[in-house]
């Protein structure tokens, strides 16, 4: 029985053809020519005439490796990005409501305080008025307030308005409460009588009374009427000061015995002037209804609303009168012993 050889995979081919050519490749353009192992190899040959070489390309730089983890070492795992919350957010009830629109600036405190504190300034300067521009001033002052900080809030435009009626109003109601003080001087200042008759001591018939800005007041005594009904009380004054004397406001009160006659039994005849210059003078006539029995009137006088009273004692004509008043002088004078003993004990 014949026995087929296996080829051996590991034999070493034979060679074949011309020498050289054992593998029947050759590289292009003819045999090649192995250098030995050391040697230089030869320049190549220069480029013909009116040839431009090509340009030899330059391989690029290899790339540099970063800084890797250290031998042994564990790269930590990368943080995940924040992201939405993992619990379930409660959903609101029903639908969403819309956005509503910003509403219209309100600019109301800011305006009201800029009004006021203009008011307060035109006023704060008039002596009289003094006392409103302090009542309007410490309004635009606090609407001032309250308007710049809504408009520092968002809810105003106008904060510069707000601001001008704060400053507006604060000026205003200092010049007028300066001015207020000295119109509450002015009013609380009261013009003294100034002669001992009509203050110390009851002025009579014909006894003229001084006041100290020099109005002088002397009353006769009284007129009756045919009938005794009615007597007439004459007020004569006499301007002898530097200054006009206001006699506005001036009030009369007559009295019997220690009762004061109504306002409708005591008549102002003729009408007094506002005011009296110096060296002026003016009669002013009352008419007084007289009480069955009425011997004498007890007259408190003040001849303007700035002056204090003065105080007179007139008796009626017919003698009853004068008989009372001196049985009433009698009595003041031993009083005022009475009182006299009791300070020296």
């Amino acid at each position: 029985m014949t026995t087929m050889e296996e080829p051996d995979p590991f034999r070493v081919p034979e060679e074949s053809g011309p020498t050289g050519r054992g593998t029947g490749w050759e590289p292009p353009g003819g045999a090649a020519t192995v250098s030995p192992p050391g040697a230089v190899p030869a320049a190549p040959p220069p480029p013909a005439a009116g040839v431009v070489p090509a340009p030899v390309p330059v391989p690029a730089p290899a790339p540099v490796p970063g800084p890797g983890p250290a031998t042994g070492a564990v790269p930590l795992p990368r943080q995940q990005p924040y992201g939405p919350p993992s619990y379930a957010v409660n959903a609101p009830y029903g639908a969403p409501y819309a956005m509503m629109p910003p509403g219209p600036p309100r600019n109301g405190l800011g305006t009201a305080s800029l009004v006021l504190g203009v008011i307060a300034a035109a006023v704060c300067w008039t002596f009289y008025l003094s006392p409103l521009a302090v009542i309007l001033g410490v309004l635009a002052l606090v609407l001032g307030v309250l308007g710049a900080a809504r408009a520092r809030g968002g809810g105003a435009t106008n904060r510069g308005a707000a601001l001008g009626g704060l400053w507006t109003g604060a000026g205003a109601a200092a010049i007028g409460a300066v001015l207020s003080a000295l119109l509450v001087g002015h009013l609380l200042q009261v013009i003294e009588v100034e002669s001992e008759a009509g203050s110390e001591l009851l002025a009579g018939a014909g006894v003229t009374v001084r006041f100290e800005d020099g109005l002088t007041v002397t009353m006769p005594e009284p007129q009756l009427s045919a009938s005794g009904a009615i007597a007439t009380v004459e007020v004569r004054l006499r301007n002898e000061g530097s200054d006009a004397a206001g006699l506005g406001g001036a009030e009369l009160y007559v009295l019997v015995g220690e009762r004061e006659l109504p306002g409708r039994d005591v008549r102002l005849e003729t009408p007094l002037p506002g005011s009296l210059d110096p060296g002026q003078s003016w009669t002013a006539r009352y008419t007084v209804t007289v009480p069955s029995g009425a011997g004498e009137f007890g007259v408190d006088y003040a001849p303007g609303r700035d002056y204090a009273f003065g105080y007179w004692r007139l008796p009626l004509p017919g003698g009853a009168g004068e008989e009372s008043g001196d049985g009433e002088r009698e009595r003041d004078r031993d009083r005022d012993r009475d009182n006299e003993d009791t300070a020296d004990v």
